[in-house]
């Protein structure tokens, strides 16, 4: 037992008896071996004796010309001894990233970041957001790069789940973290999950992203329950309806229940700070309707859905993503309708965004982030992602054998009221003429066709919508957009004049300072149109 104390202490530098403790231990061990070969002459191997003691009296030897060299007293304890010097070695082996010549860009950008923040104090610190994750990996890589930089507080990592099928795939994901006993002491049994609402709008459109992000909540509220694992959602929200935009009331309300439990976070960002936070009444109002709401949908969760509702709306979101991705794909006219007839190339221009107008430096609409994608859509009041392949969806709910589940659906399903909710809003907001203002400004016969089959679909929507949305529901909603209404005919102008500046700029006749001050007038036109349109960030 002595043995093993002095041998403990001393290899893991708890405690260092310096020279007095090497020569206990080889007393010791030397005694032991002694009287074992005493007792039983012919059990054991001198060799085996001789390799017993050959640590001891090394190190002896070792720690004497140690001393001998540096002048020191033989007494005074260090820990400096062989087995110190051993596990010290081993132990820098785990920190092998910093020694390793990295000469990728992006990759020394990541590791030079961890690198800043091990040096950070803790309070300046938050969560490491992953954006784009799609497994398990994503997770731990973040947690043995912090540990590689030696951070002392290790930030807590919050997985984003953005794309559709990384909405599918979450559940999976965490289940192969949570198994990990390991990792539930790792993260002291807390775990934060974000969810993408804008990139899973732009892959597959705003009613089947919807859906998937509702289906999240349940999948890893019920996972997280299995584990024992105290779970806050982090709802990632931009402003406008297409990329999870709405009354947050009704918003947190339409969540599945016990995925509130009096914690969330929510993101607000790009000119919905200012409206929200701008003026300290309207701040502490809008602070106050976060706090109501989060009470509210803990208190008071909704019902839990009836599984007609459930078969009924997995169809429509199916049918919805093919319809959006249909669209999108299978024209090459599509996409150079949104590059001729929106403002998008001018966007990047603009000094409101918090990144750059794409991931990478790709001409194509998956290269596009979701902001720019959104906002050059409402920009020409068409508002695409935040309706488009809801008209087949709603074509195939409408149906006489389905249209008593809509209906039940529509007056008793907090989500589905908050979806149809904002589907009105976004109506409202649309205004498929002003596109044709853009066209015959910048379009030619082609993405005339285009634009003429969008504009066709919107129709059929407004149709489905009024017949479905019951009556008294309707007059409700109708009186509440009055103001939408009014700001629409001010925003009309701003149209005009935009679709013509673009028209302008587009004419090679024009000098480099006229396109100058033309560039000027399209920046302001942008801006004054994202201020009418309310909700556009």
């Amino acid at each position: 037992m002595i043995l093993t104390i002095v041998f403990l202490f001393n290899f893991f530098g708890k405690s260092f008896f310096g020279d007095s403790g090497t020569y206990s231990l080889a007393f010791l061990i030397g005694t032991i071996c002694i009287k074992f070969i005493y007792e039983n002459p012919q059990a054991v191997s001198p060799y085996f004796i001789a390799l017993l003691l050959w640590y001891p009296a090394t190190e002896n030897l070792f720690s004497i010309i140690r001393r001998v060299i540096l002048k020191k007293n033989l007494s005074v304890a260090d820990n400096l001894h062989l087995h110190h010097l051993i596990y010290l070695f081993f132990l820098k082996k785990k920190y092998f990233i910093n020694n390793l010549k990295i000469k990728h860009k992006d990759n020394k950008e990541v590791w030079n970041t961890f690198k800043q923040i091990s040096k950070e104090p803790e309070q300046c610190m938050g969560a490491y957001v992953i954006s784009m994750t799609s497994k398990a990996s994503d997770i731990l890589s973040v947690y043995f790069l912090q540990k590689q930089a030696e951070t002392k507080n290790l930030l807590r990592v919050v997985p984003l789940f953005e794309t559709l099928d990384d909405l599918k795939n979450a559940k999976s994901v965490m289940e192969n973290i949570f198994k990990l006993s390991w990792y539930r002491r790792l993260i002291n049994h807390k775990q934060e999950v974000m969810i993408g609402y804008s990139d899973s709008s732009k892959d597959a459109g705003k009613l089947s992203a919807s859906w998937h992000q509702y289906k999240l909540q349940e999948e890893l509220r019920n996972l997280a329950k299995k584990y024992k694992i105290d779970l806050v959602f982090f709802h990632g929200r931009g402003g406008s309806a297409g990329r999870g935009g709405g009354p947050i009331q009704a918003t947190l309300k339409s969540q599945p229940a016990n995925t509130v439990n009096g914690k969330i976070r929510i993101t607000d960002q790009g000119e919905v700070i200012q409206q929200k936070y701008g003026y300290k009444p309207l701040a502490e109002y809008n602070l106050c309707s976060y706090i109501g709401a989060v009470m509210d949908a803990s208190l008071n969760p909704p019902p839990k859905s009836k599984k007609n509702w459930r078969e009924l709306i997995e169809k429509m979101s199916e049918i919805a993503t093919s319809s959006y991705r249909k669209n999108l794909n299978q024209s090459e006219d599509f996409i150079r309708y949104f590059k001729t007839v929106t403002p998008h190339k001018s966007l990047g221009k603009l000094a409101i965004g918090s990144r750059p107008a794409k991931r990478k430096n790709v001409d194509n609409i998956q290269s596009l982030r979701a902001i720019p994608w959104v906002f050059a859509w409402t920009q020409i009041r068409l508002m695409l992602p935040a309706w488009l392949g809801t008209t087949e969806a709603l074509r195939y709910g409408s149906i006489k054998k389905f249209s008593k589940t809509l209906t039940d659906m529509e007056k008793n399903w907090p989500y589905f009221v908050s979806t149809m909710d904002i589907l009105d809003m976004v109506i409202t907001k649309v205004d498929p003429e002003i596109s044709i203002i853009y066209e015959n400004n910048l379009a030619d016969s082609a993405l005339k066709r285009i634009g003429k089959k969008l504009r066709f679909q919107f129709d059929a929507l407004v149709k489905l919508h009024n017949k479905i949305t019951p009556k008294e529901v309707f007059k409700e909603r109708k009186e509440f957009r009055k103001a939408l209404f009014i700001r629409n005919n001010y925003t009309e102008t701003l149209n005009i004049l935009q679709a013509t500046i673009m028209n302008k700029i587009n004419n090679n006749k024009y000098k480099k300072v006229d396109k100058k001050f033309l560039d000027d007038a399209l920046m302001t036109s942008i801006a004054g149109i994202s201020a009418a349109m309310k909700n556009t960030g």
